[in-house]
């Protein structure tokens, strides 16, 4: 009786993850279409931010780390990047991306772009 109820739990679990994420549990129809870029989810109307127009500058507090500089348009776009981080090797630059911030989260887990992403260093750039 015990292992019903877990399997009746655990299909109840996995139907409300399933209809959360917008999944129906059917295969999805075939696009027609290309996926497109992140830059081509980015609302027209996005601006770039730039260290001059940023209304919460981050503040340092050490020494020990040196002032933030913005970074190639590959990286850094009109979309909705944050919590970039680089490896200690300096060559890799993780931050997560959402072309569009004032989309709802649950929204961005099913836009196909919304995620973390990983930049690396070629010839020094």
């Amino acid at each position: 009786m015990g292992r019903l109820k877990m399997w009746k739990s655990l299909t109840v679990i996995i139907t409300t993850i399933l209809l959360l994420s917008g999944c129906s549990g059917q295969p999805a129809a075939k696009k027609e279409t290309p996926p497109k870029s992140r830059l081509e989810l980015i609302p027209i109307t996005a601006v770039k931010q730039s260290p001059s127009s940023d209304r919460l500058p981050p503040q340092l507090h050490s020494s020990e780390f040196q002032p933030p500089v913005p970074v190639d348009s590959a990286v850094n776009t009109a979309g909705a990047e944050d919590s970039a981080f680089v490896t200690s090797d300096g060559n890799s630059l993780y931050f997560f991306f959402t072309p569009d911030g004032n989309i709802p989260a649950e929204k961005q887990l099913t836009d196909g772009m919304t995620g973390i992403y990983l930049a690396q260093k070629v010839g020094g750039q």
